[in-house]
């Protein structure tokens, strides 16, 4: 009944809660201390985040990144506490037009100046934040393949890359492999370079032909533009698809593609590696995605499901 299945990265194929997550944290802290000399230590909390993503407009989390920035500057709070109610209030009040829309939350607070103090969005070369957070994330050697410049904010330590979790086996990916076969595609917000670091030992079983890697597309396509979608499916002549995703953004893009397209796509929520497990499956299953499940690994038993109804 289904072509084929697509899959987002991040909360799905790995657990990004040690190292994506934790380089919005850190780069947040490094940007408001190298402007205002105060330090943010543990102000971003795992909930924070999630909040922002919620929304449907933060898929890129970069643009998290500057967005909580922004509001600290543009707000700054006394302690931590104020600091995190403001910061959910504002990704209370985002949408899917993402930083725009928290810009347009703020336009009252004087953030002309943070904005051009911050130059964003704008590439790695001419963005401090962008930078800093790509750094962070990559580490030197990688930092380097990916954006070709020298690093330049690196202080040392661990790449948070390297605290990627692959959340899924080889066993359950093979079977998805069959399944379909081979008509399996990853649609997700990263670089190349980062998906393929990250789930080699899973790599091979995907349609690289058909895989869309955001971070390297122009920003005007990254979700919940259907492009990435619409994309993936052409290139393996399909006009049914099962999407895996773990966001807000996964499953927008997925009815947009559906409207624009005219295609047929089930969804799957993964709910495992949010920081609320419970409340993410709840907010799926009152969305009426199609299924859910825990893990990636329990994708064969689940899609089956999805293929008997």
């Amino acid at each position: 009944m289904f072509d084929c299945a697509l899959f987002d990265v991040d909360g799905v194929l790995i657990d990004v809660r040690r190292s994506y997550n934790a380089t919005i944290k850190k780069t947040v802290e490094y940007m408001l201390k190298s402007i205002t000399s105060r330090s943010f230590r543990n102000l971003v909390s795992d909930q924070i985040i999630l909040k922002f993503r919620a929304s449907g407009g933060f898929n890129n989390d970069t643009d998290t990144t500057y967005a909580i920035t922004l509001a600290m500057l543009a707000n700054p709070a006394r302690n931590l506490v104020e600091g995190r109610k403001f910061l959910m209030q504002v990704a209370g009040n985002a949408d899917e037009s993402g930083y725009l829309s928290v810009e347009k939350y703020l336009a009252n607070h004087g953030i002309e100046r943070w904005k051009k103090l911050l130059v964003y969005p704008a590439p790695v070369e001419d963005s401090m934040l962008a930078r800093v957070f790509d750094e962070l994330f990559y580490g030197p050697e990688l930092f380097k393949q990916q954006d070709h410049l020298e690093p330049k904010y690196w202080t040392g330590g661990t790449p948070f890359i390297k605290k990627d979790r692959l959340a899924v086996s080889t066993r359950p990916m093979k079977k998805l492999h069959d399944m379909f076969e081979g008509n399996l595609a990853i649609v997700s917000g990263r670089s190349r370079l980062a998906a393929e670091y990250s789930l080699k030992p899973v790599m091979k079983y995907f349609n690289l032909d058909a895989c869309v890697f955001l971070e390297d597309e122009k920003r005007e396509y990254a979700k919940p533009n259907p492009y990435s979608i619409m994309h993936a499916m052409r290139a393996m002549d399909a006009r049914t698809a099962v999407y895996v995703g773990d966001s807000t953004e996964d499953l927008l893009m997925a009815k947009r593609a559906e409207k624009e397209a005219g295609v047929k796509i089930a969804f799957v929520g993964i709910y495992g590696n949010s920081p609320r497990p419970a409340k993410t499956a709840a907010q799926f299953k009152q969305a009426g995605v199609e299924a859910t499940a825990k893990s990636a690994d329990q994708l064969p038993n689940t899609i089956n499901k999805v293929l008997a109804v």
